[in-house]
């Protein structure tokens, strides 16, 4: 495969990605197109992403079922693994394997813990994708574009403190998740151009739930009361954020906070347009479009394998685009 270690993105309009939602949102409710006859083939694709209980992967999960239905001859298989739990993940790899499923696209609780079961999936014959991020020893990956996303809420960020804050005076807080690699560019890249701006990065510690949004927030607050700017790894460390700064009371228009995913909470964070400014949101549709289609690529040996869905990044500045995406996890 020439192209394994290339990053393809669909030259995909926003709107065409994002209308694809509402048919994959009601097409998983009426039966699997697999069931229809008439397939020379049919393949058999199992998803794992280790955090179900969260309203983003549910999203995912029924989008990628959905995508599967209109593609045809596909039987999508879901985990239910919850709360990162590793012997969850692995019992329901270790029974697909048994299966002899077609591809497993898999966001690992810990690589190297399932690094034993890729062996053995590759070796019968099953491909075995990542996801959040290609590895040397995967048949494809799918995700999205990290660095992008850390970019755009960086910018966003700085250009508001420049323009709020002309003389300075305010300092920044980023959330990080530093196990997850895949994953550095939401950081590294605010890191980055924060200290490149001028601005003072006073707390920068893994967190990735509202409870350590919230603590780490209210702690960073008592220690530095001038801080007014914070970048979370995902929506739920910056609601978190969020509620710090609203327990303590400070002007929500003296405050910009930045969530990445795009979750609905965070989305609907946005709408209200208070200090929560911006979120760079993931394109749900369009992810699990290519879940399918990395999928049928790797087992076919035609295609590409190795994709990144685009973000965007979600603001009050338009409210089309935030509905837009709001609509992606269904009413």
């Amino acid at each position: 495969m020439s192209n394994r270690f290339t990053t393809f993105r669909r030259p995909a309009a926003f709107a065409a990605v994002v209308a694809f939602a509402a048919t994959a949102l009601s097409a998983c409710s009426s039966g699997s197109a697999t069931e229809s006859s008439g397939c020379a083939k049919q393949y058999s694709i199992g998803f794992s992403h280790p955090v179900g209980e969260s309203e983003f992967a549910a999203a995912l999960k029924k989008q990628v079922t959905a995508a599967g239905a209109k593609q045809g001859c596909v039987k999508v298989l879901l985990d239910n693994t919850q709360a990162s739990n590793l012997e969850s993940q692995r019992a329901t790899i270790e029974s697909w394997m048994a299966q002899k499923v077609d591809a497993i696209v898999v966001l690992a609780v810990d690589a190297t813990a399932l690094d034993g079961l890729r062996e053995q999936a590759q070796a019968q014959g099953t491909k075995w994708l990542t996801y959040a991020g290609g590895t040397k020893t995967s048949d494809g990956s799918v995700g999205f574009d990290n660095v992008q996303s850390g970019d755009l809420v960086a910018k966003d960020a700085i250009a508001w403190w420049k323009k709020t804050y002309p003389q300075g005076g305010v300092t920044a807080e980023v959330t990080t998740l530093t196990p997850l690699v895949g994953f550095k560019g939401r950081w590294e890249e605010p890191l980055k151009q924060f200290s490149a701006a001028g601005l003072d990065v006073v707390s920068k510690q893994d967190c990735a739930d509202q409870e350590c949004g919230l603590q780490i927030t209210e702690d960073a607050l008592r220690q530095h009361p001038n801080l007014r700017v914070v970048v979370g790894i995902n929506d739920d460390a910056a609601i978190g954020a969020l509620k710090a700064f609203t327990n303590k009371g400070i002007d929500p228009s003296k405050v910009y906070i930045a969530g990445q995913d795009g979750t609905r909470e965070g989305l609907e964070a946005v709408k209200a347009a208070g200090a929560y400014r911006s979120s760079a949101a993931i394109l749900i549709p369009d992810l699990a479009k290519s879940i399918i289609d990395n999928s049928i690529a790797a087992i076919t040996g035609k295609g590409s394998t190795d994709y990144e869905t685009p973000v965007v990044l979600a603001t009050a500045r338009d409210p089309k685009q935030l509905d837009q995406l709001i609509q992606q996890y269904g009413k």
